[in-house]
């Protein structure tokens, strides 16, 4: 049995959340445990403040979660994930050198997105470009829903 004192959305208020983590063995080690934790906390911090008070890095990593998880029709393949892993790490990237690693995701304005994908079309093929604004734009709208 495992507590944690967090945000309720549904009482609107904090409170103790008793999660059973079941026992420690062969199967479930103190890892798995701290696994566990920090998606929970990842998923109340979602629900406490929206996705839009995620940092840019913690938004990247619960939308490829996301995308792992939760799917239309079936499973994507580990390549389509390191694709989108790819493209979104360079987006982080380019970003983070200029604003810093603590950026959050409301303060992604559209100045900063225009002067992004000015550098992108410069350093990327036509082809490229395409598959790369569909892979960002799909995770700005994730982030806006």
């Amino acid at each position: 049995m495992y507590s944690i004192y967090a945000y309720d959305p549904l009482k609107n208020k904090k409170r103790y959340f008793n999660i059973t983590l079941g026992k420690l063995g062969p199967t479930l080690t103190w890892k798995d445990c701290l696994k566990q934790q920090k998606e929970l906390d990842r998923v109340f911090d979602i629900k406490k403040g929206g996705k839009e008070e995620l940092t840019l890095n913690n938004a990247i990593k619960t939308y490829l979660q996301h995308k792992k998880i939760h799917f239309r029709t079936k499973p994507p393949k580990p390549s389509t994930i390191t694709l989108i892993s790819y493209h979104l790490n360079t987006l982080q990237n380019a970003i983070a050198t200029r604003y810093g690693r603590g950026i959050m995701i409301k303060h992604l304005s559209p100045s900063i997105l225009d002067w992004y994908w000015n550098i992108r079309k410069e350093r990327l093929k036509p082809s490229s470009i395409i598959v790369h604004e569909r892979i960002v734009k799909s995770f700005l709208d994730w982030t806006k829903n």
